[in-house]
């Protein structure tokens, strides 16, 4: 199974999959520019789900988290299937 996949038909949570993704030094760097990582409430909204994703992906830059190490096609892949799954908290 890859990294960080969900077993089949197991909803993937924002709680318990997407949040230990982040760095508490990610979390403090974008809670400066006003983006909340671990708040479902601000995730869970489309539009900065979908901004938090394009700056992990690199299609915004600068890409995050800054200065990387950077996210594995496969955690970028478990935000995208917590959104397509319809934002469980």
């Amino acid at each position: 199974m890859p990294e960080n996949a969900q077993p089949a038909g197991v909803a993937v949570s924002f709680a318990r999959d997407i949040v230990p993704l982040f760095r508490p030094m990610d979390i403090q760097c974008m809670k400066g520019r006003n983006v909340f990582l671990i708040d479902y409430q601000f995730m869970s909204t489309p539009d900065n789900a979908a901004m938090v994703k394009s700056y992990l992906t690199g299609d915004s830059t600068p890409r995050m988290p800054y200065g990387g190490p950077y996210w594995s096609d496969d955690s970028i892949q478990l935000l995208q299937s917590w959104i397509d799954g319809g934002y469980k908290p």
